[in-house]
């Protein structure tokens, strides 16, 4: 099983969390922080979520900030 982190995203513009592909090639998402005022349904606690890849943009510094999650060291 390799659940290597390709990258920290963005998923809809309301959920921040890292991006990796399980053992079936399905990309899912790792949630860091889901914010309800811009319309998500996601938590950390419900798990990873299978994503849209249409859907899914590359994470910025800015959006740690935004979303108020510390920047990872292997941003």
């Amino acid at each position: 099983m390799n659940n290597e982190i390709l990258y920290y995203a963005v998923y809809e513009e309301h959920t921040l969390g890292f991006l990796y592909r399980d053992e079936l090639d399905q990309y899912n998402l790792a949630i860091l922080h889901a914010s309800i005022l811009r319309g998500s349904t996601y938590n950390w606690l419900g798990g990873p979520i299978l994503v849209d890849m249409q859907r899914i943009r590359k994470a910025t510094a800015k959006d740690f900030e935004d979303y108020r999650v510390s920047l990872p060291s292997d941003f």
